[in-house]
């Protein structure tokens, strides 16, 4: 008893040194992570990144026609923490499995609820909270190991899987736009909320979305009435310049340089140069559409 237990602990032992005096050998397929804001949604992307290494890919690696678990190893998991629209179908905020079918015409993108999955061995087509339709294209690069990026839009997203020289890709939808516009809706346009700072916010988010000029006007007017200052009359001259209301934002402009007149301090000068260009642009497109 003695000797087995002293041949026990020395086994272990050996095993234990053996184990820690290695070197750390890398993966085949490294796990690969994503994450990134998406507009007003966390968008996290898990996965494991296997390569080709002079392998056929799609058509003998991956068969066509099966359900694919999207990587090597666990199954590819997709994670969000608001409710989104991904490739046109509302989903609820959480974490979900990203498997697809592979086809030389078309793949199907899934969506499921099952985030243990080893592969796809045990895919409960049950458990889809989504399914839908895309179309592979080729690449202009080959990629020798399979590639999840995503590449945003404003305040929304486009998610791309490439390996090989085929790429697909799909829409991610985040909520945020409709908030906003409820937001101004609901709060700033009823006279509700009246602060200039919420007001430039908006007048901002329309600006740069190139969206309802008629209101991001109406809002600029507002802001100015609440705060006379020379950001609030650029907000308004830029609003008619994009509407090409010219004289409008001419005289907005101008209205800014007096605003900006009434500090005097080192930098003033340097700002109403700074000006003075603005109106000289905005001058010259007036000629040309005079002419």
């Amino acid at each position: 008893m003695k000797l087995k237990l002293i041949l026990m602990l020395s086994l272990i032992y050996f095993v234990q040194d053996y184990a820690f005096s290695q070197i750390a050998y890398p993966s085949l397929s490294p796990k690969g992570i994503i994450t990134q804001m998406v507009g007003n949604t966390n968008l996290k992307i898990e996965y494991e990144r296997p390569s080709a290494r002079n392998r056929k890919v799609f058509g003998e690696l991956v068969p066509w026609n099966q359900v694919w678990r999207t990587g090597a190893g666990y199954c590819t998991k997709i994670s969000f923490d608001k409710k989104v629209k991904i490739g046109k179908q509302s989903i609820d905020s959480g974490t979900y499995s990203l498997l697809t079918i592979p086809n030389k015409e078309e793949w199907i993108v899934i969506l499921n609820s099952d985030t243990s999955l080893y592969g796809s061995y045990d895919y409960n087509p049950d458990m889809d909270v989504a399914r839908f339709v895309v179309y592979p294209q080729p690449t202009n690069r080959y990629y020798e190991t399979l590639t999840i990026d995503v590449d945003l839009i404003p305040n929304n997203a486009m998610i791309y899987v490439s390996w090989e020289n085929i790429s697909i890709g799909f829409g991610f939808e985040t909520s945020i736009d409709q908030e906003i516009e409820n937001y101004i809706n609901e709060e700033l346009l009823t006279g509700n909320v009246k602060e200039y700072d919420e007001m430039s916010n908006a007048i901002d988010y329309l600006y740069f979305q190139g969206r309802d000029y008629k209101k991001l006007e109406w809002l600029a007017q507002e802001s100015i009435k609440l705060n006379k200052s020379e950001f609030a009359y650029r907000l308004l001259m830029e609003t008619y310049e994009r509407q090409h209301y010219y004289k409008k934002a001419i005289e907005a402009g101008e209205k800014a340089i007096e605003v900006r007149k009434e500090k005097a301090d080192e930098y003033l000068a340097r700002d109403i140069k700074q000006w003075q260009k603005h109106l000289d642009r905005i001058k010259t497109k007036a000629d040309k559409k005079s002419r």
